[in-house]
Protein backbone atom coordinates (compact mmCIF):
# COMPACT_ATOMS: atom_id res chain seq x y z
CA UNK A 1 0.00 0.00 0.00
CA UNK A 2 2.74 2.32 0.21
CA UNK A 3 4.59 2.11 -2.64
CA UNK A 4 0.90 2.78 -4.14
CA UNK A 5 0.78 6.16 -1.67
CA UNK A 6 4.26 7.03 -3.07
CA UNK A 7 3.04 6.49 -6.89
CA UNK A 8 0.21 8.27 -6.68
CA UNK A 9 1.58 11.02 -4.29
CA UNK A 10 4.60 11.15 -7.49
CA UNK A 11 1.24 11.58 -10.38
CA UNK A 12 0.08 14.03 -8.32
CA UNK A 13 3.12 16.17 -8.34
CA UNK A 14 3.99 15.14 -11.34
CA UNK A 15 0.36 16.83 -12.28
CA UNK A 16 0.88 19.69 -10.66
CA UNK A 17 3.71 20.41 -12.05
CA UNK A 18 2.66 20.57 -15.45
CA UNK A 19 -0.08 22.53 -14.51
CA UNK A 20 2.12 25.53 -13.24
CA UNK A 21 4.12 25.14 -16.85
CA UNK A 22 1.54 24.98 -19.05
CA UNK A 23 -1.91 26.37 -16.82
CA UNK A 24 -3.56 23.20 -18.38
CA UNK A 25 -3.21 19.60 -19.02
CA UNK A 26 -5.45 16.67 -20.64
CA UNK A 27 -6.39 13.17 -19.56
CA UNK A 28 -4.72 11.35 -22.55
CA UNK A 29 -1.33 13.55 -22.27
CA UNK A 30 -0.84 13.04 -18.29
CA UNK A 31 -1.74 9.11 -18.93
CA UNK A 32 0.83 8.93 -21.97
CA UNK A 33 3.52 10.82 -20.00
CA UNK A 34 3.39 8.79 -16.73
CA UNK A 35 2.71 5.83 -18.44
CA UNK A 36 -0.89 4.72 -16.77
CA UNK A 37 -4.45 4.49 -17.56
CA UNK A 38 -6.91 7.30 -18.94
CA UNK A 39 -9.04 5.77 -15.75
CA UNK A 40 -6.08 6.35 -13.01
CA UNK A 41 -5.27 9.68 -14.34
CA UNK A 42 -9.71 10.49 -14.19
CA UNK A 43 -9.24 9.42 -10.43
CA UNK A 44 -6.45 11.35 -9.69
CA UNK A 45 -7.50 14.21 -10.99
CA UNK A 46 -11.00 13.71 -8.74
CA UNK A 47 -8.80 13.50 -5.63
CA UNK A 48 -7.02 16.94 -6.57
CA UNK A 49 -9.97 18.70 -7.41
CA UNK A 50 -11.64 17.60 -3.81
CA UNK A 51 -8.26 18.77 -2.76
CA UNK A 52 -8.84 21.97 -4.45
CA UNK A 53 -5.27 21.85 -6.68
CA UNK A 54 -7.02 21.99 -9.57
CA UNK A 55 -10.61 22.28 -11.58
CA UNK A 56 -12.03 19.65 -13.56
CA UNK A 57 -12.12 20.69 -17.12
CA UNK A 58 -14.16 18.56 -20.28
CA UNK A 59 -11.09 16.12 -21.17
CA UNK A 60 -8.64 17.15 -18.76
CA UNK A 61 -7.93 20.31 -15.89
CA UNK A 62 -6.95 23.39 -14.82
CA UNK A 63 -5.47 25.51 -11.91
CA UNK A 64 -8.65 26.94 -10.31
CA UNK A 65 -8.82 30.37 -10.90
CA UNK A 66 -8.00 33.11 -7.63
CA UNK A 67 -8.12 36.86 -7.71
CA UNK A 68 -6.25 39.55 -7.79
CA UNK A 69 -2.35 39.05 -6.50
CA UNK A 70 -3.34 34.88 -5.29
CA UNK A 71 -4.16 34.50 -8.78
CA UNK A 72 -2.35 31.20 -9.92
CA UNK A 73 1.13 32.35 -11.74
CA UNK A 74 0.39 29.93 -14.40
CA UNK A 75 -2.20 31.96 -15.12
CA UNK A 76 -0.88 35.37 -14.69
CA UNK A 77 1.48 34.31 -16.76
CA UNK A 78 -0.56 34.00 -19.86
CA UNK A 79 -2.21 37.44 -19.75
CA UNK A 80 -0.58 40.29 -22.14
CA UNK A 81 1.99 37.20 -22.88
CA UNK A 82 3.76 39.41 -25.73
CA UNK A 83 3.45 42.79 -23.83
CA UNK A 84 5.79 41.21 -21.10
CA UNK A 85 8.29 40.01 -23.89
CA UNK A 86 8.46 42.93 -25.27
CA UNK A 87 9.06 44.86 -21.96
CA UNK A 88 11.41 42.86 -20.85
CA UNK A 89 13.74 42.83 -23.65
CA UNK A 90 13.87 46.80 -23.90
CA UNK A 91 14.89 46.02 -20.21
CA UNK A 92 17.76 44.20 -21.00
CA UNK A 93 18.94 46.92 -23.57
CA UNK A 94 19.48 49.34 -20.37
CA UNK A 95 21.53 47.06 -18.16
CA UNK A 96 24.84 47.16 -18.03
CA UNK A 97 27.61 44.98 -17.66
CA UNK A 98 28.77 43.70 -13.75
CA UNK A 99 25.45 45.24 -12.42
CA UNK A 100 23.51 44.95 -9.12
CA UNK A 101 19.76 44.55 -10.00
CA UNK A 102 16.55 44.43 -8.36
CA UNK A 103 13.69 42.86 -8.94
CA UNK A 104 10.34 41.71 -7.17
CA UNK A 105 8.10 39.01 -8.39
CA UNK A 106 5.57 38.60 -10.45
CA UNK A 107 5.14 37.52 -14.37
CA UNK A 108 6.39 40.28 -15.92
CA UNK A 109 9.51 39.94 -13.96
CA UNK A 110 9.97 36.07 -14.87
CA UNK A 111 9.35 37.32 -18.20
CA UNK A 112 12.41 39.74 -17.87
CA UNK A 113 14.57 36.61 -16.18
CA UNK A 114 13.89 34.75 -19.17
CA UNK A 115 15.82 37.44 -21.66
CA UNK A 116 18.46 37.86 -18.96
CA UNK A 117 19.36 34.38 -18.60
CA UNK A 118 19.79 34.25 -23.34
CA UNK A 119 21.72 37.34 -22.37
CA UNK A 120 25.33 37.19 -22.27
CA UNK A 121 25.78 40.14 -19.44
CA UNK A 122 27.14 38.92 -15.87
CA UNK A 123 25.15 40.54 -13.28
CA UNK A 124 23.95 40.27 -10.05
CA UNK A 125 20.45 39.73 -9.37
CA UNK A 126 18.27 40.21 -5.63
CA UNK A 127 14.67 39.39 -6.37
CA UNK A 128 12.01 37.85 -4.25
CA UNK A 129 10.71 35.95 -6.60
CA UNK A 130 11.44 32.08 -5.82
CA UNK A 131 10.77 31.21 -9.42
CA UNK A 132 12.21 34.19 -10.88
CA UNK A 133 16.02 33.03 -8.82
CA UNK A 134 15.41 29.57 -10.05
CA UNK A 135 15.47 30.80 -13.73
CA UNK A 136 18.09 32.98 -13.29
CA UNK A 137 20.36 30.52 -11.89
CA UNK A 138 20.06 28.47 -15.26
CA UNK A 139 22.99 31.21 -16.13
CA UNK A 140 26.14 30.70 -14.76
CA UNK A 141 26.78 34.42 -15.62
CA UNK A 142 24.14 35.54 -13.42
CA UNK A 143 25.08 35.81 -9.69
CA UNK A 144 21.84 35.34 -7.87
CA UNK A 145 20.17 36.12 -4.34
CA UNK A 146 17.04 34.76 -3.23
CA UNK A 147 15.92 37.41 -0.15
CA UNK A 148 14.77 34.99 2.63
CA UNK A 149 11.46 35.07 4.29
CA UNK A 150 8.32 33.55 4.13
CA UNK A 151 7.23 32.41 0.58
CA UNK A 152 3.57 32.97 -0.38
CA UNK A 153 2.83 29.55 -2.23
CA UNK A 154 0.10 31.25 -5.01
CA UNK A 155 2.80 33.99 -6.37
CA UNK A 156 5.74 32.52 -5.28
CA UNK A 157 7.40 35.21 -3.65
CA UNK A 158 9.02 36.35 -0.27
CA UNK A 159 7.84 38.79 2.68
CA UNK A 160 8.65 39.46 5.49
CA UNK A 161 11.17 41.11 7.90
CA UNK A 162 13.97 38.86 7.07
CA UNK A 163 13.43 40.11 3.47
CA UNK A 164 13.31 44.60 4.59
CA UNK A 165 16.75 43.38 6.28
CA UNK A 166 18.54 41.91 3.71
CA UNK A 167 17.31 44.12 0.70
CA UNK A 168 18.63 47.22 3.22
CA UNK A 169 22.42 45.59 3.03
CA UNK A 170 22.44 45.84 -0.60
CA UNK A 171 23.15 48.58 -3.00
CA UNK A 172 21.53 48.08 -6.27
CA UNK A 173 22.01 50.04 -9.55
CA UNK A 174 19.06 49.44 -10.77
CA UNK A 175 15.71 48.46 -8.93
CA UNK A 176 12.75 46.92 -11.26
CA UNK A 177 10.09 47.06 -10.19
CA UNK A 178 6.42 45.65 -11.27
CA UNK A 179 3.15 46.25 -9.45
CA UNK A 180 -0.58 45.83 -9.64
CA UNK A 181 -1.27 49.16 -10.65
CA UNK A 182 0.52 52.51 -11.83
CA UNK A 183 -1.12 55.54 -11.83
CA UNK A 184 -0.17 59.80 -11.69
CA UNK A 185 -2.48 59.94 -8.02
CA UNK A 186 -1.59 57.42 -6.31
CA UNK A 187 1.89 56.00 -7.71
CA UNK A 188 2.99 52.53 -7.56
CA UNK A 189 0.35 50.58 -6.16
CA UNK A 190 0.22 46.66 -4.32
CA UNK A 191 -2.40 44.34 -3.12
CA UNK A 192 -0.43 43.41 -0.27
CA UNK A 193 1.11 46.05 2.48
CA UNK A 194 4.00 43.68 2.58
CA UNK A 195 4.52 44.30 -1.20
CA UNK A 196 4.63 47.73 -0.84
CA UNK A 197 7.30 47.80 1.87
CA UNK A 198 9.70 45.74 -0.27
CA UNK A 199 9.33 48.03 -2.89
CA UNK A 200 9.51 50.62 -1.09
CA UNK A 201 13.34 49.20 0.40
CA UNK A 202 14.11 48.61 -3.38
CA UNK A 203 13.64 51.80 -4.24
CA UNK A 204 15.62 53.37 -1.42
CA UNK A 205 18.57 51.22 -1.97
CA UNK A 206 19.02 51.62 -5.73
CA UNK A 207 20.52 54.19 -8.38
CA UNK A 208 17.23 53.83 -10.90
CA UNK A 209 14.07 52.97 -10.23
CA UNK A 210 12.44 51.43 -13.16
CA UNK A 211 9.14 50.49 -13.12
CA UNK A 212 7.67 47.44 -15.59
CA UNK A 213 3.94 48.18 -17.12
CA UNK A 214 1.71 46.44 -19.12
CA UNK A 215 -0.99 48.87 -20.74
CA UNK A 216 -3.47 46.63 -18.66
CA UNK A 217 -1.75 47.91 -15.21
CA UNK A 218 -1.30 51.70 -16.05
CA UNK A 219 -3.68 54.52 -14.89
CA UNK A 220 -4.81 51.68 -12.41
CA UNK A 221 -4.56 51.11 -8.75
CA UNK A 222 -5.08 48.86 -5.82
CA UNK A 223 -4.88 49.00 -2.17
CA UNK A 224 -1.33 49.87 -1.00
CA UNK A 225 1.11 52.54 -2.51
CA UNK A 226 4.73 51.89 -2.49
CA UNK A 227 6.26 54.76 -4.20
CA UNK A 228 4.77 58.09 -5.67
CA UNK A 229 4.56 58.12 -9.61
CA UNK A 230 6.86 61.44 -9.31
CA UNK A 231 10.03 59.47 -8.02
CA UNK A 232 9.94 57.00 -10.41
CA UNK A 233 13.23 57.81 -12.96
CA UNK A 234 11.73 55.58 -16.29
CA UNK A 235 8.37 53.65 -16.97
CA UNK A 236 9.01 50.98 -19.56
CA UNK A 237 5.42 49.84 -21.09
CA UNK A 238 4.17 48.60 -24.40
CA UNK A 239 0.98 50.73 -24.21
CA UNK A 240 0.83 53.27 -27.22
CA UNK A 241 -2.14 55.30 -25.85
CA UNK A 242 -0.42 59.01 -25.90
CA UNK A 243 -3.00 60.30 -23.84
CA UNK A 244 -2.26 57.15 -21.21
CA UNK A 245 1.65 57.74 -21.22
CA UNK A 246 1.80 61.38 -21.74
CA UNK A 247 0.83 62.33 -17.98
CA UNK A 248 3.92 60.37 -17.14
CA UNK A 249 6.38 62.01 -19.19
CA UNK A 250 4.64 65.57 -17.86
CA UNK A 251 5.56 64.25 -14.49
CA UNK A 252 9.30 63.97 -15.07
CA UNK A 253 9.10 60.08 -15.45
CA UNK A 254 11.39 58.94 -18.73
CA UNK A 255 9.18 56.28 -21.08
CA UNK A 256 10.42 53.70 -22.88
CA UNK A 257 7.33 52.27 -25.06
CA UNK A 258 8.33 48.62 -26.09
CA UNK A 259 7.60 47.09 -29.38
CA UNK A 260 8.56 43.73 -30.14
CA UNK A 261 12.64 44.02 -29.77
CA UNK A 262 12.97 47.13 -31.18
CA UNK A 263 11.53 50.81 -29.09
CA UNK A 264 8.43 52.06 -31.23
CA UNK A 265 9.47 54.59 -33.64
CA UNK A 266 8.60 58.15 -33.17
CA UNK A 267 8.76 58.29 -29.44
CA UNK A 268 11.26 58.01 -27.21
CA UNK A 269 15.31 57.63 -27.23
CA UNK A 270 16.77 55.16 -24.71
CA UNK A 271 17.33 57.51 -21.66
CA UNK A 272 21.10 57.47 -20.41
CA UNK A 273 22.30 55.16 -17.52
Amino acid sequence: MGNINRTASHRHTTIQRQLLMDGTVSVDSLAQKLGVSVATIRRDLTIMEKSGAVLRTHGGAKIPQHRGADQAFALREQIDCDGKRFIARAAVELIEFDQTLFMNDGSTQLALAHELVASDIALTVVTTGVNIATTLSENRKITTYLAGGLVRHRTLETTGDFVEQMLSTINADIAFIAAEGFSINEGLTHSYEADAKIARTMHAQATRTIVLSTARKLCQRDRMTSIPASEIDLLITECRDENTVKPFRDLGTSVIIAEGAQYASGNIRKPPL
